[in-house]
């Protein structure tokens, strides 16, 4: 009797793997469909078509995915100290989970972690949804986006280039603006470049009202 030769062997273990392989990118596609994830970020970040992740984000939430664009600077979407208060929460989060790797990749599994702890804390105040989170990660890795330690309280926050705020400590600034003391402000340049146009979107929750 003929047995199989071992070339026989390797392209049945490479079939195999090939198939788990599919079988993990659409399960973590379908866990970031689950958080709200635009298609362009699952797409970048499981290689699963777009058409399929819309079939996909149709059949997990009953309607069509959303369109939009992804900010090319993060930043451009922190209008409010309170707001670069919550960025910098989830920044410190993610680093704590991603580790020193966070200025040379992104770590999605981090990006989830970090997203879900900070839900937690934040609940129900939270004001980062999870595009504007990954959007956060990506700005730390390209190095539009770093957080810095303040020698007045100690606290660390966010500054990202592109934001309108001086690129100051935002807890300092709040105690400041509640004592009557005026504040820096930091008008983004004419020349910043625009976000770029992706068909789909990312962006801190806009809140309710001004921050007291």
């Amino acid at each position: 009797m003929d047995r199989p030769g071992p070339c026989g062997h390797v392209g049945h273990r490479v079939a195999a793997v090939s198939v788990l392989e599919e079988i993990a990118r659409l399960a973590l596609a379908a866990e970031l469909l689950r958080r709200r994830a635009r298609v362009s970020i699952v797409h970048l970040e499981t290689g699963v078509s777009r058409p399929r992740l819309r079939r996909l984000h149709r059949e997990l939430h009953g309607r069509a995915a959303p369109c939009g664009q992804i900010p090319a600077l993060g930043g451009a979407a922190i209008q409010t100290r309170t707001q670069q208060v919550h960025a910098g929460l989830f920044a410190a989060l993610y680093e704590r989970r991603a580790g020193p790797g966070t200025s040379r990749q992104l770590d999605i599994r981090a990006v989830m972690a970090a997203h879900d702890l900070y839900r937690l804390l934040h609940m129900p105040e939270a004001q980062l949804d999870f595009n504007g989170a990954w959007v956060i990660a990506r700005d730390l890795r390209v190095g539009t986006a770093e957080l810095r330690s303040c020698r007045r309280c100690e606290l660390r926050y966010l500054v990202s280039s592109g934001s309108r705020l001086a690129p100051t400590c935002p807890f300092c600034a709040l105690h400041a603006r509640r004592a009557g003391r005026a504040e820096p402000r930091l008008v983004r340049p004419a020349g910043v470049a625009a976000p770029r146009k992706d068909g789909d979107g990312a962006v801190l929750v806009t809140p309710s009202e001004e921050d007291p």
